[in-house]
């Protein structure tokens, strides 16, 4: 249950959030060590945790968008990393594995669509990025350098946005995004596990954080930092004992709600809501709300 710190006002939402309904949703191709083809998510199970989850952030204080999935486009239920979004403009994903690839232009297309304006990206193409990658604390933004995102488009952020970026260099292939080892809470607080990243990352992250919940493995395994905050909720797949005491002693409240059809995939919370306003700016016109149509 949430506490009455983390409602919105109507019309004025804490947090804005884009999801992709799980219409096409499956396991058809293997990118991370979380996806195999064997191991092929239910339809109707992954619908109903679709749902609760848009009710969790609902009912936190965040106004949901979403568009649906296509057919061939199994990962389309991911929508973060399609781009990175600052105010009015976006800067488009540029997916490195070819399987994800069209993805980009499709959550592009919602976002034109909707009074957002995209940054072009410069003519590198070694350049690569999912906005998983891309996470905001106080003023910085952190970036994870590693599988999915390359050092230049990094620093391209950087320069688009005005923003000062910190790199993290992930190690650990489980770990392939930023958002699976860190979630930032407040101007102060982080959850996040540093063994997913090199001597640098962790160094680097140390400095930034006043007030760090620092979790183990075993408590990252759990997709436990790959969540989203509303005002003061934390929106959870799952939450370890020791982790909820923590955020509870800091005035946070814990909602968990469960996407295990959607970890077969490799993907949590973070990974189905777009932050619209991951650095905040003047707002684009997202348009009313609609609710999904099942397929």
């Amino acid at each position: 249950m949430n506490d009455r710190s983390s409602a919105a006002a109507p019309g004025n939402p804490l947090k804005r959030f884009l999801l992709c309904s799980p219409d096409h949703f499956d396991v058809t191709f293997e990118i991370n060590p979380w996806m195999s083809a064997r191991r092929r998510p239910d339809r109707k199970q992954s619908w109903a945790e679709w749902d609760a989850l848009v009710a969790a952030l609902r009912a936190a204080g965040a106004e949901v968008h979403h568009f649906p999935s296509l057919p061939g486009l199994s990962d389309m239920v991911f929508p973060t990393d399609v781009g990175v979004v600052g105010g009015d403009r976006f800067v488009r994903g540029r997916f490195r594995h070819p399987e994800r690839r069209d993805e980009a232009a499709h959550g592009a297309t919602w976002l034109l669509e909707h009074g957002f304006t995209e940054i072009p990206w410069p003519d590198d193409p070694g350049m690569y990025l999912e906005g998983g990658d891309v996470l905001r604390f106080g003023d910085v933004l952190l970036c994870g350098n590693g599988p999915r995102t390359s050092p230049r488009a990094a620093e391209h952020l950087s320069r688009v946005f005005d923003v000062p970026v910190v790199t993290v260099p992930l190690v650990d292939p489980r770990f392939y995004h930023l958002d699976m080892s860190f979630c930032p809470l407040d101007a102060r607080r982080a959850v996040y596990a540093p063994d997913a990243w090199d001597r640098e990352g962790r160094r680097a992250v140390a400095e930034l954080v006043p007030e760090p919940l620092i979790i183990s493995m075993e408590e990252a395994l759990t997709f436990s930092a790959n969540s989203v905050v509303v005002g003061r909720t934390v929106v959870m797949p799952s939450c370890p004992s020791r982790i909820r005491t923590q955020l509870e002693d800091w005035g946070f409240t814990v909602c968990v709600s469960p996407v295990g059809e959607f970890l077969k995939a490799g993907g949590g919370i973070r990974c189905m809501a777009l932050d619209l306003d991951l650095l905040g700016g003047s707002r684009a016109a997202a348009g009313p709300l609609q609710d999904p149509t099942h397929a």
